[in-house]
């Protein structure tokens, strides 16, 4: 199954949170019965370039060479081993279920909260992607969490899935899902 995934730009400031669009959760296993959504009006389409870890990808324009890194707002996912980090516990399987979820040339939604960009020159977006099976929208970070490969954490002002995250954690940690299993001390 291939993902098509969309970007979009917010405006500063919204009138309310878009809501999942169904009752019943996705049958689809890789998104951990993750609810679909409505695609909110201000998304904007985007291609995957690259995925750099679990909360971090390369995000260009269609027919665009220039990328942006792009951080997944809402999350943290256990680091992987570069220049200024170590590799955590789960780092490798959150970039690997990443990548399989959001594969090179799949097609996005971004979406901008409040912030444009993070201290490290990021831009912030929460992501959407597309079911081809079945056309609905899935909010990247809401599968990540409920899967295990990321934690819900708040990065105010750009809180607008704060709840629905936060409540996706707790179905995970409940189920013993992913790192929180994995990597129970």
């Amino acid at each position: 199954m291939t993902a098509v995934v969309t970007l979009a730009a917010a405006a500063p400031i919204l009138a309310e949170t878009p809501q999942a669009t169904e009752p019943a959760g996705s049958t689809n296993p890789m998104y951990f019965g993750a609810l679909p959504w409505e695609l909110p009006d201000d998304a904007e389409t985007m291609v995957v370039h690259s995925v750099t870890d679990g909360d971090t990808i390369r995000l260009t324009y269609p027919n665009d060479d220039w990328y942006y890194n792009t951080r997944l707002i809402g999350i943290q996912a256990p680091e992987m081993d570069g220049p200024f980090t170590e590799e955590q516990c789960y780092g490798p399987e959150a970039k690997e279920f990443l990548i399989e979820l959001l594969p090179v040339g799949a097609e996005v939604y971004a979406q901008r909260d409040i912030s444009d960009e993070d201290p490290n020159g990021r831009w912030l977006r929460h992501v959407f992607l597309i079911d081809e099976d079945t056309g609905d929208a899935y909010l990247v970070s809401e599968i990540l969490v409920l899967g295990g490969f990321a934690g819900a954490k708040s990065y105010p002002p750009d809180d607008l899935y704060d709840d629905i995250l936060e409540e996706a954690q707790v179905i995970a940690d409940d189920e013993d899902a992913g790192l929180w299993e994995a990597c129970a001390a």
